[in-house]
């Protein structure tokens, strides 16, 4: 029996399991958040949404999918997408723009 669950028999509430192997996903010199993978071999990845959701990719497959989800990911948490190499940060636009009153001597 592993050391988590003998744990949790004694009587402690909190356990530790674990290690786990799995690589942050970064695009654009960005990591994804929520988003994890796994190398499975030379040339298939599984990736794993928010622990929740799994799939497996080929590398060629991941390269087009990656950055569509890092640009879900990004709109999902308020933000227009996810930053591009040359940003600082993400881009953040607020859906309804003050707008600007026009003076009469302009």
């Amino acid at each position: 029996m592993s050391d988590e669950y003998e744990a949790i028999e004694q009587g402690f509430r909190v356990a530790f399991p674990g290690p786990f192997q799995h690589h942050d996903v970064v695009v654009n010199g960005r990591q994804v958040p929520y988003l994890r993978a796994t190398p499975l071999g030379e040339d298939q990845v599984h990736l794993n949404l928010d622990r929740r959701l799994g799939l497996t990719l080929s590398t060629e497959e991941a390269e087009r999918v990656v950055p569509f989800l890092a640009d879900a990911i990004a709109v999902a948490g308020g933000f227009t997408s996810h930053p591009d190499a040359g940003q600082d940060g993400p881009v953040t636009r607020h859906p309804f723009p003050a707008i600007q009153p026009l003076l009469a001597d302009e």
